[in-house]
């Protein structure tokens, strides 16, 4: 991605082929990253929130606490 930024960082030119593959073996490396990211924290993160929530432990910062008044 470097080299499609600073290529075409100040130039009216379009991209030369080179930023094309540059651009596209990037793409081609951040979807799967992207799709292990999603994983981890749209289920696998939840997942331990509620394990934490449900054994009782402290407050963690970013984790919204399960309250019920007494």
């Amino acid at each position: 991605m470097q080299t499609v930024v600073f290529g075409q960082w100040t130039t009216t030119a379009g991209p030369t082929q080179t930023h094309r593959d540059s651009y596209q073996a990037g793409a081609d490396a951040f979807a799967p990253v992207l799709a292990d990211l999603t994983q981890l924290i749209t289920v696998d993160l939840v997942a331990l929130e509620s394990d934490l929530e449900a054994a009782g432990a402290p407050w963690t910062p970013g984790r919204v606490p399960t309250w019920s008044p007494e």
